[in-house]
């Protein structure tokens, strides 16, 4: 697992980035938002995580392409939160959609399967928007949602 690593003693220099690794400004914002009332409850965030084995590059390639195709087709958890050995798996979008649910499972069996000696993740969605019928899904499989309506910085 690979990603952009902070200690809790960094949130307030995360707090003051205007963007999050690879992250649109957008989703930055709905980051920052969250990073504000939750970011404190861990000891540890970790940004843009890839996980699982991605796509396997064709033999032809040259060395550093194929290891560009082989890192960059992973799946990558936008933030991965831990709190001692529990770990959250955040999902960043504007407007929560029910493919949300899909990326998280997946992202939580890819996790579990690198790291079966961490405890069972918690699974988190943030964003701006969402839909009554999405956000009572989500929660109904054990998905914390959390929306943040828009600001003018974002």
């Amino acid at each position: 697992m690979e990603g952009y690593d902070y200690k809790a003693s960094d949130l307030a220099e995360l707090i003051l980035l205007r963007f999050y690794p690879e992250r649109t400004q957008r989703e930055s914002g709905v980051m920052r938002d969250w990073l504000l009332v939750h970011g404190a409850e861990y000891d540890r965030l970790s940004f843009s995580v890839r996980v699982g084995e991605g796509q396997t590059p064709a033999p032809d390639l040259p060395a550093g392409v194929a290891r560009s195709v082989a890192f960059s087709s992973r799946k990558r958890i936008d933030i991965l939160a831990w709190h001692g050995n529990t770990p959250t798996i955040v999902e960043v979008k504007e407007r929560i959609t029910p493919a949300v649910l899909g990326q998280l499972l997946t992202y939580r069996q890819l996790l579990l399967e690198e790291r079966p000696d961490v405890d069972e993740p918690r699974l988190v969605a943030i964003g701006r928007y969402s839909d009554p019928d999405t956000l009572r899904t989500l929660s109904a499989q054990g998905v914390d949602v959390f929306t943040y309506e828009p600001t003018n910085g974002g």
